[in-house]
């Protein structure tokens, strides 16, 4: 329910401020901006952090999000045949994080990021699928809605799939400018599903070229900090590389020694440069803090379109530390110590608190928040410790594993779950390691997770036993709905949750639609192509898959 001036059906032109926010995500919204103007006005956000200055200025916030980078694959930490000079130099300026925490998949990350709490708090536990009438639910508060009362300007370029509907648009969730795309790029090696391209609700087109994403969002994300310079505002660009399939812009195939994953990486360090670049010319540097992190680690299996997460065990779709622990880098000069390290247990959820407490925003009163301040961390202080007693891991809805200080202990998990859409999806379950006991690992010594440990300290186990209770009451667990979970947002009138749409109706025939479209798509691609006299090595490396795949063109 909306309100339309002052009236809401619901309760007419007056009612109680309680009452009124039940009346929708919209005057959720409204409310919070009364607040956060009284806020900016009072100082009712509790004392603004000292790293605003004199006159008063607010800070400028800039999120880099890549798609799939894995945990080595930066120089700065140690990657031996990707090069980043740019961002190991915005590491050199200011810290790095070694301990920094995202989901096992996309979606999640993106609705943690943006909401500052677990995923499956927030309805979002598992990756939108193509078409799925399914997103962050427009009753969250996200980053951006957050800002708006305080005068930001906010733009979210490039990835978004946190809901493909209109409904669920950037547009809609806080954010006054929106080029990009609202689901993933692909599944596959080389391009299959169409992935529209928008400019904020306009489609410009259903197939837009893959090798240009990531530096036309880098200008579209440049000329937004252009127009925005006199007022204080909020980037979140989200590239789609180096997600299969991986398209690096023509001038970076081939450069690097680690085929087109690292070609794609070495071309975001180039177009990250140029915003720190264009950031100092335009006197912003001093002003803007900005983040560079990833979704989750790297998607193996996919050859030179495979990244790498040494020394760490595992990848994408898994709980163990590559799949969740990413690389981040934090700058903001005069504020955060150039060359620090922080090794704290931080995470992605922490990000919208910890803008919060440096803009003096009011963080969302609608319901719990699980992220914390990094503020006191990224000062570098002696004193400053992870304000995370425990940190749960979710793969989906299923609780498979907890750290807490140095400890993380895997579940006992004797036999694999089904995999359901929206409670562990197929592609979670499936790469769920069994263990028939408790696993327990030391990852200050044992960061690889090699060395089960759980025999030797049997009352560590007890304990992170029974914080996982307390995550499976507020939570949930597989199966098990927690008493903190708020709802998915649903732009089906007859699908509620994600398991009720599969195998409906309305998937059978957007399945059919995307798997026709797909084959026509291929079948374009393998004609093109053996018409070509000459071919590059990627688009022999497309033919030859087309060739080893005929069902996936011609039938």
């Amino acid at each position: 329910m909306r309100f339309l001036g002052n009236y809401c059906p619901k309760l007419g032109p007056q009612g109680s401020a309680d009452a009124r926010l039940e009346c929708g995500s919209w005057h959720r919204r409204q409310f919070l901006q009364v607040i956060g103007q009284a806020a900016a006005l009072f100082g009712m956000a509790g004392g603004l952090p000292a790293c605003r200055s004199a006159r008063g200025q607010l800070p400028n916030f800039v999120i880099i999000f890549t798609d799939d980078q894995g945990y080595n694959d930066l120089g700065i930490y140690g990657s031996p045949n990707i090069r980043t000079p740019r961002i190991d130099r915005m590491a050199a300026e200011g810290m790095r994080f070694t301990d920094f925490y995202v989901s096992p998949i996309c979606s999640p990350s993106r609705a943690a990021l943006l909401t500052g709490s677990y995923p499956v708090r927030v309805g979002m536990p598992d990756v939108h699928l193509y078409d799925a009438p399914f997103g962050l639910s427009p009753d969250e508060i996200t980053i951006a809605d957050m800002l708006k009362p305080l005068g930001y300007s906010t733009a979210c370029i490039g990835k978004w799939h946190l809901g493909q509907d209109d409904k669920f648009a950037p547009n809609r969730q806080g954010f006054d400018h929106f080029y990009g795309i609202r689901i993933v790029n692909g599944t596959q090696p080389f391009e299959n599903f169409a992935v529209p391209l928008y400019y904020n609700d306009r489609k410009i087109t259903e197939r837009p070229n893959h090798f240009r994403f990531t530096q036309d969002f880098t200008r579209e994300a440049m000329q937004f900090v252009e127009r925005s310079q006199h007022q204080p505002f909020l980037l979140y660009l989200a590239h789609p590389m180096p997600h299969i399939p991986i398209y690096p812009g023509k001038e970076f195939q081939g450069v690097s020694d680690a085929g087109l994953y690292g070609d794609a990486v070495e071309e975001i360090d180039w177009c990250t440069g140029l915003i720190l670049d264009h950031l100092l010319s335009l006197g912003l540097d001093e002003r803007t803090l900005v983040i560079y992190t990833s979704d989750n680690g790297p998607w193996l299996g996919f050859g030179d379109q495979s990244g790498s997460a040494e020394p760490l065990r595992g990848g994408k779709l898994t709980t163990w530390e590559g799949g969740v622990r990413v690389p981040c880098i934090m700058r903001w000069p005069n504020n955060i110590p150039a060359g620090t390290i922080c090794s704290e247990l931080v995470t992605i959820m922490d990000i919208m608190p910890t803008i919060a407490d440096l803009s003096g925003a009011s963080l969302p009163h609608h319901g719990a928040i699980d992220g914390k301040s990094l503020w006191p961390l990224m000062q570098a202080s002696a004193e400053a410790k992870s304000p995370h007693e425990v940190y749960y891991y979710y793969a989906g809805t299923w609780l498979q594993a907890l750290r807490a200080g140095e400890w993380k202990l895997h579940l006992a998990r004797p036999e694999s779950r089904e995999g359901i859409y929206g409670e562990c999806a197929p592609w979670l379950a499936v790469n769920t390691t069994i263990m028939e006991q408790p696993e327990l690992y030391n990852l200050h010594e044992d960061p690889g997770e090699t060395r089960n440990v759980a025999a030797q300290y049997p009352d560590i186990v007890v304990r992170l036993s029974a914080l996982a209770e307390e995550a499976r009451a507020e939570l949930g667990d597989y199966g098990q709905p927690g008493r903190g979970v708020r709802p998915t947002g649903s732009a089906h009138p007859d699908y509620s949750v994600p398991h009720e749409w599969l195998g409906s109706p309305h998937w059978e025939a957007t399945s059919s639609a995307m798997q026709e479209d797909m084959r026509a798509f291929r079948k374009y691609r393998f004609q093109l192509l053996s018409r070509e006299d000459t071919l590059d090595a990627r688009e022999q490396l497309e033919w030859k898959w087309y060739m080893d795949h005929p069902d996936q063109v011609f039938e």
